[in-house]
């Protein structure tokens, strides 16, 4: 997992450009995400997350995230004693095609680590859609995604929403 980081990481530095013309930027979003578990001992999650994305070739780029969820636990026998909510912090890497204009596909991986309880360290993977929406200012939109996301060990699985500020195109 480290060495797939690590190449993520790296791939920027090698990008070209065939043409000269307007060269793709690197743009930042943060935005609050709403998460609804689809089994397991939550019911519903909040949080927010910022990400990083760096474009690689047209329509492909890589992203970067980071954020924080808590999930809240359902009335259960199962909680072994725990109450109230869960706090995880989602590290992963991605990437994200461009389909047409304000729209795009998004895969991510990565790392989840809990602050609480069992301060275990879980693998996740995440699909989904997400459109920009434009606003009347050059260079800020805002985005809206929607994705699905499985947490290692069973854990969580999830549909989320995320939306979100971006700066830059």
């Amino acid at each position: 997992m480290k060495k797939l980081i690590l190449l993520l990481l790296i791939l920027p530095a090698f990008k070209t450009y065939a043409q000269d013309g307007p060269k793709p930027s690197t743009t930042f979003s943060g935005g609050v995400e709403f998460g609804i578990p689809s089994r397991g001992l939550y019911n519903v999650g909040v949080g927010a997350s910022l990400k990083l994305e760096q474009p690689i070739v047209s329509p492909v780029s890589l992203t970067l995230t980071a954020g924080f969820s808590s999930f809240f636990r359902k009335n259960s026998p199962l909680n072994e004693g725990h109450s109230g909510g869960d706090i995880f912090v989602p590290l992963k890497a991605g990437v994200r095609y461009n389909v047409s204009s304000g729209l795009f596909l998004e895969a991510e991986a990565g790392s989840i680590i809990e602050l609480n309880y069992d301060k275990r360290k879980l693998f996740a993977f995440s699909i989904g859609p997400a459109i920009m929406i434009p606003t009347s200012t050059d260079n800020r939109n805002f985005e809206l995604g929607l994705r699905y996301e499985s947490w290692s060990a069973h854990t969580l699985q999830q549909t989320a929403i995320r939306f979100a500020y971006r700066f830059g195109r």
